[in-house]
């Protein structure tokens, strides 16, 4: 078993990056000028290649799918780990602002390999984890229980060195199609506050780092918009953009755009966000 455990930790560390966290973990000491963390809002919604397309500057999507605001928060704290300098940090809140339980799966089965790097890992862990301890102690436990998705068949993959879009595409995820669902509904009352958006402030004050929140677009069937509004009276630099996109056509459901909408919302996080944020 720890054999197995070394092999397959060794093998994940250095194979070239198939998933988000090994595509951060691969830009450790460099410099990327903006970030973007979220969930799939974010994921499938910003374009790094046209940011830098246009602006000349370095860009990167560090969103997960299903992302708290807990996520990002570590997610946060993994940059400053891994030594990635930049000068914005860009940050979703929208109905994540009321979610103070949870983890996003896709985060967590990524981030198991390296559960053990550093001690930003660990704290998720121990956050998260708490009735499941021997997943961290015992060797090769944690490739058994995520069998499906770190187990045999993606250590295979990661050996052969079979190459995903991750890097290609700067972390960013495009979807096609149009099939809006004219049912969604924002949550109806809004927290006071979120203790998650509050760590996130406070790390950045300590360690000197430059974020800005945003809300990417809904559709416009989408009820209870109201929610985005009350955030522009409780988040400091926030922009809000849950109504910048009126076209139907440009979403794939009321919550996420499709690649024409995505690279139409880049454009406008470029003009408002880009070129005028204050230096």
């Amino acid at each position: 078993m720890l054999l197995l455990d070394f092999s397959f930790t060794k093998v994940y560390e250095n194979a070239p990056p198939r998933t988000k966290f090994q595509y951060i973990r691969s830009l450790k000491d460099k410099k990327v000028d903006y970030l973007f963390l979220g969930s799939s809002r974010v994921e499938n919604a910003i374009n790094p290649k046209l940011i830098e397309e246009k602006t000349g500057k370095s860009a990167a999507n560090f969103a997960f799918q299903s992302s708290k605001l807990s996520d990002i928060y570590t997610v946060l704290q993994l940059v400053k780990a891994y030594n990635i300098t930049t000068e914005k940090i860009f940050v979703q809140v929208d109905y994540n602002f009321n979610v103070e339980e949870g983890y996003s799966n896709v985060f967590q089965y990524e981030l198991m390999p390296f559960v053990r790097e550093n001690e930003v890992t660990k704290e998720y862990f121990d956050r998260n984890f708490k009735t499941d301890r021997v997943m961290y102690y015992f060797p090769f436990y944690r490739y058994l229980k995520f069998e499906t998705k770190i187990g045999f068949r993606e250590f295979v993959l990661n050996v052969s060195k079979v190459k995903t879009r991750i890097v290609t595409n700067q972390g960013f995820e495009p979807l096609l199609g149009n099939a809006v669902d004219q049912n969604y509904s924002l949550p109806s009352t809004t927290n006071s506050s979120n203790i998650y958006l509050e760590k996130i402030n406070a790390f950045a004050k300590i360690n000197n780092l430059t974020v800005f929140y945003f809300c990417a677009p809904f559709c416009q069937y989408s009820k209870n918009k109201v929610f985005i509004e009350n955030l522009n009276h409780k988040i400091p630099n926030f922009y809000d953009f849950s109504n910048a996109i009126k076209e139907n056509e440009k979403f794939l459901n009321c919550t996420h755009l499709n690649q024409d909408g995505a690279n139409l919302f880049t454009e406008m996080i470029i003009k408002k966000m880009l070129l005028n944020t204050p230096q």
